[in-house]
């Protein structure tokens, strides 16, 4: 359970149906339940869609159960690229800070938002965060993953990947080895810790979405199952029922803004490639 606190306005998140609390409701204004198997009565609730893989299978299980061209891009990573992998689970800030500059600089270049540190720092303060980096022989990131962690689940809250920030076609299989890699050495170390299931944070159900597509494909490669589930949110007092509707207000403003961003984005490579010259 992760308690926190919004313009005076105190949010408890519970994750992937764990018990509440008999005196939970005396204590906050707002449950979020976040990824539960059914609806929550009385709570509004949005069915969300996620791939996860179960980590109680063993190391060659897990690995025949991959697809071929993640299996081999693996063992070449942990074989012949000279990568260093690292973790931090205890809310070193250092190594927050460093995630996060690193998740922003891959963001911009997807045209998406920034990491929230706000609540990189409340999941590390109750003891929920984990971040891991894969560098390359030379101490240069290459990927980073954040992850919301529960004794038996964790799920992925951010991941970046540098290969957008160059065009160079050797480099850019180099980072997706090291990504796909960061992953599977992850995998084995929740394992160790005795987590049961690896959730990937989100699958894409719809099928317009070709950026998204790319991201299931991607994570269907490690062989999980689709999973369907539940976000529901339930306002405890007066104050909480006001909190939703204004958190509610500003996500549409800013889905809005974001959404204007990117078709502005959008026109103006569509003006630069049209004038640039055609070749006869």
């Amino acid at each position: 359970m992760i308690f926190s606190t919004r313009m005076s306005v105190c949010i408890a998140d519970l994750y992937f149906d764990e018990a509440t609390p008999p005196t939970l409701e005396l204590e906050v204004d707002i449950i979020r339940y976040n990824q539960w198997l059914t609806p929550v009565a009385g709570a509004t609730c949005t069915p969300v869609s996620t791939i996860a893989v179960n980590l109680w299978r063993s190391t060659d299980e897990l690995l025949s159960k991959m697809k071929d061209g993640a299996r081999y891009k693996i063992r070449r990573a942990g074989a012949k690229d000279e990568l260093s992998y690292e973790f931090w689970n205890d809310g070193n800030s250092e190594a927050i800070m460093r995630f996060a500059d690193h998740f922003d600089r891959c963001a911009a270049l997807k045209h998406i938002p920034g990491a929230s540190l706000k609540r990189l720092w409340i999941l590390a303060r109750n003891g929920a965060l984990d971040v891991s980096f894969v560098r390359d022989k030379f101490g240069e990131l290459l990927a980073a993953n954040s992850y919301i962690v529960t004794p038996s689940r964790v799920r992925i809250l951010h991941t970046g990947a540098s290969f957008r920030a160059t065009t160079d076609q050797i480099r850019r299989a180099l980072i997706g080895r090291a990504n796909r890699y960061l992953y599977w050495r992850d995998m084995l170390r929740f394992r160790e810790a005795g987590v049961r299931i690896f959730d990937f944070g989100g699958y894409y159900t719809g099928s317009q979405d070709e950026e998204k597509l790319r991201v299931n494909d991607f994570k269907a490669q490690f062989a999980g199952d689709i999973l369907h589930e539940f976000n529901c949110e339930r306002a405890v007092t007066l104050k909480g029922e006001v909190a939703i509707w204004a958190i509610k207000q500003r996500g549409a403003w800013l889905a809005q803004r974001r959404s204007r961003a990117l078709q502005s984005q959008r026109e103006r490579e569509e003006r630069h490639e049209s004038s640039l010259p055609v070749s006869v």
